[in-house]
């Protein structure tokens, strides 16, 4: 038995050795090819900046730093990926139309620390948070104005930024556009029973009867997710469709140069933890937001990019919004129509070329 112990040890010694041997070398390959952005007449360089009292981070990256500057807010709460600060060279098809800020919001990744107040944690607080960081990009960087693309959660944030704030913003996108939490349910609720029905899902249906009707919240919340993910609703997959490995959305953030092995427990396991589950009334008001009551108009241009399949923040929905919000200076609805929450390999090229039409339209 403890020869047998010793060799797992050593079996396991070994193999940590090998993945931070990885790290250290996936880390100078990143810090070079951040190196060659520079020399060429590139940006690439993470800032520390204080935010409504708090220490937040940035990455600001492109590789010609007088393109336009576009600020990306990830999902989450509480997970900032792929778009946040561990996300350097990642997106070469990207930093090609534009210098990309990437953010870890409050509470995430490198911008969450044990001190944060959970009082701060609610949107407006967020949406502040927002606005100072596009306030300092637009002084640091000399830019008029900024692009702002939002994903998930970040949607949230990002719609209400440019209600209050258009004046700052050249033109919105919005990845899996969250427009009502509470009718996205509803519509989802109707659609996991028909799928139920129809493949003789009696536990499905059990549970559906437990919920009774929504809006959802805490444990019932997380239970409603998790039927939606299990019939694909957030990660699609058929027969000629593979489904979206997750891990290859966050396994940039161990290679990270500037994430620290507590940046990558902070990011992990602290940040979601302390956001999506602590900060209780956060969730509560994710899920009560309608933006069919709170920003009918927005007076920059707007796109949205939403998966065919997501049932998450529901694709049907997002269309009515579309329809339904004024957007006097144009809009755009673009369909990943492979994909469901998580965008798939199949649709990959979509997001970088709507993001350089967008640009380049409205630069």
């Amino acid at each position: 038995m403890i020869t047998i112990c010793i060799f797992a040890f050593l079996i396991l010694m070994f193999l940590t050795i090998l993945l931070f041997s990885y790290r250290f070398i996936a880390q100078q390959h990143i810090q070079q090819k951040s190196s060659d952005l520079i020399a060429n007449g590139g940006i690439s360089e993470l800032k520390e900046v204080n935010v409504n009292g708090d220490k937040q981070f940035l990455l600001i990256e492109g590789k010609d730093k007088n393109k336009p500057f576009c600020l990306f807010l990830h999902g989450g709460p509480g997970s900032p990926f792929p778009y946040g600060v561990s996300a350097r060279t990642l997106f070469p098809e990207i930093t090609d139309h534009c210098v990309a800020v990437y953010y870890d919001q409050r509470g995430s990744g490198k911008s969450y620390t044990k001190d944060l107040s959970i009082s701060t944690m609610n949107l407006s607080q967020f949406t502040d948070d927002t606005n100072v960081i596009v306030d300092y990009i637009r002084e640091t960087y000399h830019q008029e104005k900024i692009f702002v693309i939002g994903q998930s959660f970040g949607t949230v944030i990002g719609t209400q930024l440019v209600a209050n704030y258009p004046e700052k913003i050249h033109a919105y996108m919005g990845i899996a556009q969250l427009t009502s939490s509470s009718k996205g349910q509803e519509l989802g609720y109707n659609w996991l029973k028909g799928e139920a029905i129809a493949n003789d899902d009696k536990k499905t249906l059990q549970v559906l009867e437990t919920l009774g009707e929504g809006p959802y919240f805490a444990e019932d919340e997380d239970r409603f997710s998790d039927l939606i993910n299990q019939y694909k609703g957030m990660n699609y997959y058929d027969n000629t469709i593979k489904k979206v490995n997750v891990i290859d959305l966050i396994k940039g953030a161990f290679t990270s140069p500037d994430y620290s092995l507590q940046d990558l427990y902070k990011s992990f396991i602290s940040g979601p933890q302390f956001s999506l589950i602590k900060s209780t009334e956060l969730k509560k008001e994710i899920i009560k937001t309608d933006f069919f009551e709170s920003v009918k108009r927005i007076d920059v241009p707007v796109y949205f990019i939403q998966g065919k399949y997501d049932k998450q923040t529901n694709y049907e929905l997002a269309q009515q919004y579309y329809e339904f919000i004024d957007a006097p200076n144009g809009k755009q609805f673009i369909t990943l129509e492979h994909s469901a929450h998580y965008p798939n390999a199949l649709d990959a090229a979509i997001i970088p070329n709507a993001i350089k039409t967008m640009v380049e339209a409205h630069y």
